[in-house]
């Protein structure tokens, strides 16, 4: 039986006047690669980060393992739960291998040399050792998101929040990302990523989460949720979704608003 790791119960959330979510109800569930998707200002960043527990609900329950989070302490979450956000800001240059050293730090008490090893087999898995004695400021932004999801595997959390993890990548980049992020959900991480392409999160996902307005228009199953219908509702745009030859998943393609005007009513 697949075990519940989120209960989101009658969550309420405001930026001062600002309400944000309103009694908003889901349950999240463990061993998925689980995509949230919508449209800019739908309210995606700020449901990752109440479960991130970056922000604070004003009423309402967020359950982990059937425990409010509120109760559960900073410190001992971060040995179960990793936070990338969308774009890091580094204050001072440092190294890549110090760098990574952060991810460890809810496990301060361990040695430095237990430290380093963990470092080392990461850096290697996953093609980066080259850049450990590198400053940040001296490696492109594709490599800089490898050395970010590097440090969350170096956390070794059981659950994984990502804001955005492919944004400004090039494709190439995008599959590398993604097929990292595949091969730890199949090791039984949980995956939970804020997506803005809808073909990756379909190829990828095994639950989709959809946000229309700060509401969730629809969660569950890939093919349940990205259908044209709900797309359009939700992007407001037209789109022809249909099954990928190759890969058998879903595929959403956009139709430019230009190309439907000069359609004539019938090919409309």
């Amino acid at each position: 039986m697949v075990k519940k790791i989120y209960e989101i119960k009658n969550l309420n959330f405001s930026y001062g006047k600002n309400k944000v979510f309103e009694d908003l109800n889901i349950d999240i569930y463990g061993n998925e690669f689980i995509g949230i998707v919508g449209p800019n200002g739908g309210g995606k960043t700020t449901f990752l980060k109440l479960i991130a527990k970056i922000l604070v609900p004003e009423s309402g329950f967020i359950l982990y393992n059937g425990k409010d989070l509120k109760r559960i302490k900073n410190i001992e979450y971060a040995k179960e739960v990793a936070y990338l956000p969308s774009e890091i800001r580094f204050t001072f240059d440092i190294t890549v291998k110090d760098f990574l050293l952060y991810g460890r730090y809810p496990f301060e008490g361990r040695f430095k040399k237990e430290k380093e090893d963990i470092i080392y087999e990461v850096s290697k898995n996953l093609n980066i050792e080259i850049f450990l004695n590198k400053k940040i400021s001296q490696i492109s932004e594709g490599e800089k998101q490898r050395i970010f999801i590097a440090q969350v595997i170096v956390q070794n959390p059981q659950i994984i929040l990502l804001d955005e993890p492919t944004s400004h990548l090039d494709i190439g980049y995008q599959f590398q990302i993604m097929d990292i992020l595949k091969n730890l959900n199949e090791k039984g991480k949980t995956i939970i990523s804020i997506l803005h392409d809808l073909n990756l999160a379909s190829h990828y996902c095994s639950k989709i989460i959809l946000f229309k307005n700060c509401k969730i228009y629809k969660s569950g199953n890939v093919e349940d949720v990205l259908t044209y219908q709900n797309i359009e509702d939700v992007y407001n745009t037209k789109v022809l979704v249909y099954r990928n030859p190759f890969t058998k998943k879903i595929n959403v393609f956009g139709i430019p608003s230009y190309i439907l005007h000069s359609l004539s009513p019938l090919e409309n």
